[in-house]
């Protein structure tokens, strides 16, 4: 390996780093409306002011191991898991494509799909930020980009989310979800968006067999939704039992968010995808 090759995968996770832990602030701030806050980082349990020197991406949370270093408070590990999986996709990335302009439309599109994920898991709702990035890269790469044509970029936006579109109109999915799957399509083609359809739905769903398996055998009781009580669900959710305040009393609900199956089903589509639709095609003699 040449040594460019290396200080460009070194360049590579650096940067996922560094741009992990900015994830972490918009993920923390975008829900709660302080994304323009002039405000430094500071802990959320007890509002101190992080010091720069505690702010070193993965490092100074290895460092203070995992607590804060003003009230010795648990640090979430969500926070270096971010900062982990951007790296991660950021060097990766580099070794799929190399010097060429996917690599950058990938990082930035990795990042849109983090920061959706971590939101949704938090409030059940894609941020339409996030959206409108992969709308932005969509956009700039509609010209035929990256192997995927016209043709396919056009029938990759409606093949999934018009059928989903339908589906929320009666309940059963978020407008967040359909408008995610839009701007895949647009990126991906109907080829590789049909590929995350199926993986985040296979996995959305075998996650959900396995936390109300989880829940049963735990001996948590079941209950019965009124349809007022099941109209102020987050919409967009794979529903098993677990525990959640709803109103007008409490019941035993878990909510899975669909957004972050349909994230890593794209980057399951972003490496794979290539290999899977040349398997399928090759099964059906296409």
């Amino acid at each position: 390996m040449a040594a460019l090759d290396i200080t460009l995968y070194v360049l590579s996770a650096l940067a996922g780093f560094c741009i992990g832990s900015f994830l972490n602030v918009c993920i923390y701030r975008l829900p709660r409306g302080k994304f323009f806050s002039k405000a430094r980082s500071f802990c959320p349990k007890c509002g101190e002011a992080i010091k720069a020197y505690d702010n070193i991406p993965l490092l100074s949370y290895v460092i203070l191991r995992g607590k804060c270093r003003s009230c010795g408070e648990r640090i979430s590990p969500r926070y270096p898991l971010v900062e982990a999986m951007t790296c991660a996709l950021f060097v990766g990335n580099y070794a799929m494509f190399g010097m060429h302009g996917l690599t950058l439309v990938w990082d930035v599109a990795a990042c849109a799909l983090i920061t959706a994920s971590f939101i949704d898991l938090d409030t059940m709702e894609i941020p339409d930020s996030a959206v409108l990035v992969l709308l932005a890269l969509g956009l700039v790469t509609f010209a035929p980009f990256g192997g995927v044509s016209y043709v396919d970029k056009l029938i990759g936006c409606a093949c999934v989310s018009v059928p989903m579109f339908l589906l929320a109109m009666f309940g059963g999915m978020g407008l967040g979800d359909v408008k995610l799957y839009f701007v895949l399509g647009l990126l991906l083609g109907w080829q590789k968006v049909l590929i995350v359809f199926v993986v985040s739905v296979v996995l959305g769903a075998a996650v959900s067999v396995i936390v109300t398996a989880v829940k049963k055998r735990r001996g948590e009781e079941e209950f019965d939704l009124s349809e007022e009580e099941y109209r102020r669900l987050p919409r967009g959710a794979v529903c098993a039992e677990g525990e959640t305040p709803l109103p007008p009393k409490k019941m035993r609900f878990h909510v899975v968010p669909i957004g972050p199956f349909i994230a890593l089903a794209t980057v399951v589509a972003i490496f794979g995808g290539d290999a899977l639709v040349a398997f399928y095609a090759g099964l059906l003699g296409i």
